[in-house]
């Protein structure tokens, strides 16, 4: 949650029908999402502007899935000295992500961060939809810039076959002061003077974290669609969520088995397991080890 003279503004995504259904629009707003991932991660501004990027994309995709429990998975791996980017989200607003190594935070080009040169251009984008099928989707599209927008940009036209218009920010001081995304598809059967209208207004769209900065969301969808004959379908709470608990965790040590159990007991006396999407740490001790092996015998 932000504020802004006394109003208190909520991170949410809109998903908006424009122009009489011939394209489509969504619209988020990441702030305290992506300011939730910097203070968890400790990120150095480069590191917060990819991963938020890379959130809020992937908050658009999960907003896609058409099922309950569904997620998708974003894979950003360019070669860069920021290493692994990677962000999980599912159809109820729900983001988690981590970047590899948080300090990386190169010289500015000018005054913009360097997010291509943190993340590089040498690798793959890679998206894993989980819609509890036999199998999950996998698309795959070659990094094209590693600033991010770009390059989802490229996955949804090369992957997905929707070209798209993507738009992705996060301004970042000693905290995140604005972050977001606006990302727009043309639909089957467009009209060549749709198509045109979102062509010429394609510079407006670009300033995204600067918008919402001043006008957050609802402001932001005046500001930069109204234009567009905008109609919104639906609004979606946003948060950065990880679902790990105990409980998960008890039953993965479960699964290990008899034999790595018994090591743990005999070599460590206890454990500790780290959830790398929170920065929890949770130690069982060598009781509770014991408890788990016995189900673990219960269960084979």
């Amino acid at each position: 949650m932000t504020e802004q003279g006394g109003v208190s503004y909520m991170d949410g995504i809109l998903r908006i029908s424009l122009m009489g259904g011939q394209a489509r629009a969504f619209l988020v707003e990441s702030t305290h999402t992506v300011e939730h991932a910097r203070r968890v991660h400790h990120l150095s501004h480069t590191a917060t502007a990819a991963l938020g990027r890379t959130l809020t994309a992937t908050a658009v995709l999960g907003a896609m899935l058409k099922g309950e429990n569904e997620s998708v998975t974003c894979r950003i791996d360019g070669g860069g000295p920021l290493g692994l980017v990677l962000a999980v989200g599912d159809s109820s607003g729900n983001v988690k992500g981590l970047v590899a190594h948080p300090e990386v935070d190169p010289p500015r080009n000018g005054e913009k961060l360097n997010v291509g040169a943190a993340v590089g251009r040498d690798g793959m984008l890679t998206v894993v939809k989980d819609m509890r099928m036999r199998e999950p989707y996998v698309g795959q599209v070659r990094l094209r810039s590693g600033e991010i927008g770009e390059d989802f940009a490229m996955y949804f036209t090369a992957s997905e076959q929707t070209p798209s218009l993507v738009s992705l920010g996060v301004l970042v001081g000693e905290e995140v002061i604005s972050a977001g995304g606006l990302i727009i598809q043309m639909m089957p059967g467009a009209s060549e003077a749709a198509i045109q209208s979102i062509e010429t207004s394609a510079g407006m769209f670009m300033d995204i974290s600067g918008t919402l900065k001043t006008d957050h969301l609802d402001g932001a969808l005046t500001q930069l669609l109204s234009h567009l004959e905008p109609e919104v379908l639906d609004r979606l709470p946003l948060r950065y969520h990880c679902d790990c608990t105990r409980e998960r965790v008890e039953r993965a040590l479960i699964s290990l088995g008899e034999k790595e159990l018994t090591e743990m007991i005999e070599e460590q006396h206890g454990c500790d397991v780290d959830c790398h999407f929170c920065n929890t740490r949770r130690h069982f001790s060598e009781t509770e080890l014991r408890e788990l092996l016995e189900k673990a015998k219960a269960r084979d």
